[in-house]
């Protein structure tokens, strides 16, 4: 459950991220994708668009542990 209604709270501002939001997701359909798995649980923590990725960190929703995953790139095998 979302601490923050922000749909409610502030209208303007989600219109606004929400239509930025949408764009980007237009932009990454179709293209490769990763899943990121806790390596505590295996539980999906994050997804990873095609592209040159640095160190992430993230917390598991699951165990909640903090992973630290390294650098992701993305190249064809040619």
């Amino acid at each position: 459950m979302p601490k923050v209604n922000i749909q409610q709270v502030n209208p303007e501002r989600y219109a606004q991220v929400k239509a930025a939001q949408d764009s980007l997701r237009r932009q990454c359909s179709g293209m490769m994708k990763m899943v990121r798995l806790c390596p505590y649980c295996d539980h999906r923590v994050e997804n990873v668009v095609r592209g040159e990725h640095g160190y992430t960190f993230a917390k598991c929703s699951n165990c909640g542990e903090e992973v630290v995953f390294p650098p992701v790139s993305f190249r064809k095998i040619s």
